[in-house]
């Protein structure tokens, strides 16, 4: 039970992005498949909804159960939702752009088309929610100021005195 729950913690975030992953996929594959079928919107329409919906979905539960985003106060809350639609619009258009080449184009089954071009845009998104949208901010803790930098990436700085930057003889390592 301890082993479960140590990985669980290390994969913490990994796991509630799947989960929640799993959650915007339906949402998007409902939406789609409505619009598809039973409004009879063209492809590129019917992606474009259901990419809308889905990704209200996915800034949700992104926000709540993977990334716990901290920000409170409404200018924090917009520039995080502007952050997180607007490097979503890169997956949606290509979302868009290869739906209307395997179904429109290739004459592909839209539905297997569709879960699978999720998975690319599912890739393409975890990057950009981790690295661009919720990215964690480093602490402006005095160990971490540029001052005392020391190239050890412990958060501490190194006491200098007396290290010598080359072996004996005065040659670098190599």
């Amino acid at each position: 039970m301890k082993t479960l729950k140590s990985l669980y913690q290390t994969y913490r975030e990994v796991f509630w992005y799947l989960v929640c992953g799993a959650g915007t996929t339906v949402v998007n594959l409902i939406c789609f498949w409505c619009c598809a079928n039973l409004l009879r919107t063209p492809t590129a329409v019917s992606t474009a909804i259901a990419w809308l919906f889905s990704v209200i979905f996915a800034y949700i539960t992104n926000r709540t159960f993977v990334f716990r985003s901290q920000n409170s106060g409404l200018a924090a809350i917009l520039r995080e939702m502007t952050a997180f639609f607007g490097a979503r619009i890169f997956s949606g258009a290509l979302d868009v752009a290869l739906m209307v080449i395997f179904v429109d184009g290739l004459h592909l089954p839209e539905m297997w088309m569709k879960m699978a071009v999720n998975v690319l845009v599912t890739v393409c998104n975890f990057v950009a929610s981790k690295w661009i949208v919720f990215r964690k901010k480093p602490s402006k803790s005095a160990g971490e100021c540029p001052e005392t930098f020391s190239g050890n990436f412990s958060g501490k700085a190194r006491k200098r005195e007396g290290s010598r930057p080359f072996k004996e003889g005065g040659q670098p390592p190599f």
